[in-house]
Order: structure tokens, then sequence, then C-alpha cells
């Protein structure tokens, strides 16, 4: 199958129409009371699980809970001192790789669950994290004292559990924490066998920006800093060059009542994770614990549920995300003005339809939502061989695809022509696997210097780029480069852009096999489009 207008707005019609009537509710005086509710309703019939269930766990897909927020994410700085080995990816490297983020993801679950945060999601080698609880104004140095002392607790763990179950690697993990403050929106997180809820806003996308960079420590935002009287950083720049001090973290956890001796913590923790390990063999952490093997395309039919440590894939694919462009003003603005709804009915719409696109139009297979970001995986070949030149034209013809419906979202549906679509697209040998704690805690992963190069394409486009990555534009065919301008950019790139250059060429190529004397015409220069611009 491919994409076509016609189907494309039909289906983006059907999701208008089924798309839920989102209810917003403020966390304290409105959400909270249902959900005790239905906890003492679970209570009453036993159900153990549901009448001990977190705050804004498993949300229904028309929920959307505002709620203030200290916005927390923990990223490993020397993760690919682990992944690579002279510069390149093996299958040895990978499973190293795989193995320390496994120990990363156990380390960071295991004091989320009680350290009073909750884990929002993890990519990559960063944790994204929460801290909701105490709640109200009066408590904010409480909430950020509990996130300083979350993020120095998943140090202190990662670290002692590296030197005890990875100690063949011979690394310490090395961390760069951005913390932020502020209102964000807690919705589904659109993934079956992950239920924690996604947050959208303006503090959870800052704290992002905060947690990227090179140096190690704890960076936070001119707006904590402004909270409680510290040097103000007011540009990004240096909020993003000033990690806080001894002295600024010490003021800052002076706002907890509660003493934690972390070292005391992570020797519980740790006693607790060999019991588990012994328990389990299935759960080691060791690259030797890693299998890898080739998917055969396509790529949808990846079932994570049955994926785990040694039944893991690995194999050239292509890594792609596209990014909603200036959502997070949009969705600030819809909190100031009362839009709320709109804004988050906007996005089940857009998500619904870009998951369209890469599962049902391209056969590809989505890995997650990332805030207002879908990342997906795309591959063409057999049960051997991954073709990689057909693979990069199947990923710009999605590309294309994406950037097409998304036009006609602008033109269908209210709120969407505000925004625009950056993506990106790489090639690579990738891993895919399911990792961290078993059971419903566990994450499916696919990370790799491809996916990470997909995602930096993404982030250096403009809000109607395309950005294809240097591995992928070297393995494509002529047809597919011509799509792409300096730098690897092209601008306004749509599905009938794709096809007429690359059906074109198949067209020239099978002309002149036939020796037919066609010229050059049959190449057009001006794309017809497959939207009413």
């Amino acid at each position: 199958m491919s994409w076509s207008r016609q189907r494309a707005e039909a289906r983006i019609r059907k999701f208008q129409e089924n798309a839920p009537q989102i209810s917003v509710q403020r966390y304290a005086d409105e959400y909270l009371p249902l959900l005790e509710a239905k906890r003492l309703s679970a209570r009453a019939r036993g159900d153990h699980a549901g009448a001990e269930a977190p705050p804004l766990f498993d949300l229904p897909n028309g929920a959307a809970v505002l709620v203030d927020t200290v916005q927390l994410y923990v990223r490993a700085l020397n993760y690919d001192e682990v992944r690579l080995e002279d510069g390149r990816e093996t299958p040895g490297s990978h499973a190293k790789g795989l193995a320390f983020l496994h120990m990363l993801y156990g380390a960071g679950d295991r004091v989320v669950e009680h350290a009073g945060g909750q884990r929002v999601d993890h990519h990559g080698a960063r944790m994204h994290a929460v801290v909701i609880e105490p709640r109200g104004d009066a408590s904010l140095g409480e909430r950020v004292a509990a996130a300083i002392g979350l993020a120095e607790e998943i140090i202190g763990l990662a670290g002692a559990a590296g030197q005890e179950f990875l100690r063949d690697l011979n690394l310490r993990p090395r961390f760069r924490i951005g913390i932020d403050i502020g209102p964000c929106v807690a919705i589904n997180s659109g993934r079956s066998d992950e239920r924690e809820p996604m947050f959208i806003g303006s503090a959870a996308n800052h704290a992002a920006k905060l947690a990227q960079g090179k140096e190690e420590g704890i960076f936070l935002s001119d707006r904590v800093r402004a909270a409680f009287g510290m040097r103000r950083a007011t540009t990004l720049m240096e909020e993003r060059s000033i990690a806080a001090n001894g002295f600024e973290l010490a003021r800052l956890r002076a706002g907890s009542s509660a003493v934690r001796d972390i070292t005391e913590l992570t020797r519980g923790r740790l006693e607790k994770w060999r019991e588990d390990l012994r328990g389990s063999g299935s759960a080691v952490l060791s690259p030797g614990a890693f299998g890898f093997h080739h998917h055969t395309p396509p790529l949808r039919s990846i079932d994570y549920a049955v994926l785990a440590p040694a039944n893991s894939i690995r194999m050239p694919l292509v890594s792609i995300f596209a990014d909603l462009d200036r959502y997070t003003a949009y969705i600030d603005a819809c909190m100031a003005s009362g839009r709320l709804a709109e804004a988050v009915r906007l996005l089940h719409i857009l998500r619904s339809e870009f998951n369209a696109v890469l599962q049902e139009d391209f056969s590809g297979r989505k890995v997650r939502f990332i805030g207002d970001s879908i990342h997906g995986l795309i591959a063409d070949g057999t049960a051997r061989h991954t073709d990689e030149a057909q693979s990069v034209t199947l990923a710009a013809r999605c590309a294309g695809a994406l950037r097409s419906s998304f036009k006609l979202c602008q033109l269908l549906v209210p709120g969407a022509s505000k925004l625009g679509l950056a993506i990106g697209f790489e090639l690579g040998w990738t891993p895919i696997s399911r990792i961290g704690i078993r059971g419903d805690r566990a994450v499916r992963t696919a990370s790799s210097l491809a996916v990470r190069a997909s995602e930096q394409c993404q982030r250096d486009c403009g809000a109607t780029e395309t950005k294809i990555g240097p591995t992928a534009y070297a393995q494509a065919t002529p047809a597919v480069r011509r799509l792409f301008q300096s730098g690897q950019v092209a601008d306004d790139l749509v599905f009938d852009d794709v096809e007429t250059q690359v059906n074109a060429r198949k067209v020239a190529a099978s002309v002149a096999g036939a020796g037919a004397a066609i010229s050059a015409p049959a190449i057009a220069t001006t794309p017809a489009r497959a939207y009413v611009e």
C-alpha cells in the first residue's frame, strides 16, 4: 500500500469523527477526587492493583489533566563509550549498549517508584520523570527538592549497579540533568504497553533542552532560579552553561522536610536488585544476555511484547522522526485562553494520522510518541538482507506522505494551520528490544547512531523542512538525492514530489533499456501536488 490523497482525507475525517471529546480536569480539585473514588471502589472489589494505582497512570484517551509539575530529564553522557568499538557499531557494542541501557532504565525506575516521582518515558540514554506531589504553590520547594533528590539517587544507584553488574565495561556513568517547573498537561501516551502519561507544555520541553549538552551537572531553568532567588540565567545559552553549584543545590534540598541518606538508600535498593536477579535468570544485565536476529521486512510486523534481551532485533533500517513545530507555544496559549481541549484533541488527530501513514501506508513500525513527535522505523528487503537503497526510498516516500497528510490536516482540522512539521531520517544498523524492569515496566527501545542522527536531523529543520542523514544520502538512489538541496535539506517536500522524481527515473531507465528514443521531458520539473494549496 502507499499514500493517496483520497484515502488520507477520508481517514483524517474519520479521525476527527472518532477523536475523543476531551475532558479537561485540574489535578488537585477535579482529578484527584475522582481517582480516590476509583481506588475505594477497587478496594471494595478486592482489586489490589486498582486500589494502589498511581496518579495519572493509564489515563483514558479523552482525559487531559492540568497539573503543576517539576519536570526532570536525566541523561547519561558517556553512552557512546559503551555502544561503540573504535568508533563503529558492532553486534558486540550494541549488546554492551543495550546492557548499559537495561541497567540505566532499571535504576531509574527503581528510584522513581519510591522517591516521590513518576517516570514518563525512556528514550535512548535519557529518562524523563516528573514530580507532582506534594501539590500546591506552597509546596513548590518540596517538589523541587524531591526532583533534586530523585536525580541524585538515580546517579547513585546507576553508578553502584554499573560497578556491581557491568564491571567488565569499566565505566562510571556520567550524567547531565535538566530541571524546569510549570504547568503541563498529562494525557494518554498512545503506547498500549507503556501506560505512563505523556506531559506536554513548555516546562517539559525546556527541561529536555537543558539536559542537552556535554558537561556533567544539574542545570536549572531560569524559572527555577527566579522562584528561589538564585543567580538568574535569562537565555537558553546561559541556562545550559551554568550548572547548579553545591551551595545552590544545598539550598534547594533544604526545601524538603525529609532527610534521605542516599548512600543507605542505594545500598538497600542494590540488595533488592540482587534478590530480583537471583529470582529471575532472564533479568541478568550482562551483554551476553542479548541475542540478535534479523526481522523480515516489513517492520510493521514487529511485536514488541515478545521482544526481550535474548530475543532482540538488529538490522540496517531507517529511523524517522517527525516533530510538530510550534506546538508547545500553541498549547501554552491554549492553556492561558481556556482552549486546552482544542489543543489536546488536535494532537490526538495528528498523531493518529502520522501513525497511520507510517504503519498502514508504508508498513513501518512506531517506536513511540515523544511529546509532540513520532519516532518510527522503516525497512525494505528480505528475510536475510535489508535493501538499503530501497529502504531510503521508502523512507523518503513516507516523509513526503507525512507532510502531505499534515497539509491536509491544516486544511481540515481547526488549529493545525498554526503549526509546522519538521522531519528527519537516517539509515544505519539498529538494535530493537524491550529492556528495564520486566512486566509492565519494561520499555521498548531502538537505539543507535542512526536513531540519534535522525532526531538531530529533525531538530535541524524548520517548520516546512525535511532533512536526510549522511548515510541515507550516500546509499540513496540518484533520484532520491535530487530531492534534497544543499545541506541535504528539502523544503516543503510532499509525497507527489518524491513519487514524480522516483517514478520518472524508473520510466526513463525502462525506456532506455527498451532502446526507444525518448527525450528528457519524461521528468516533470514542477511536481503535481496531492493536496490543494
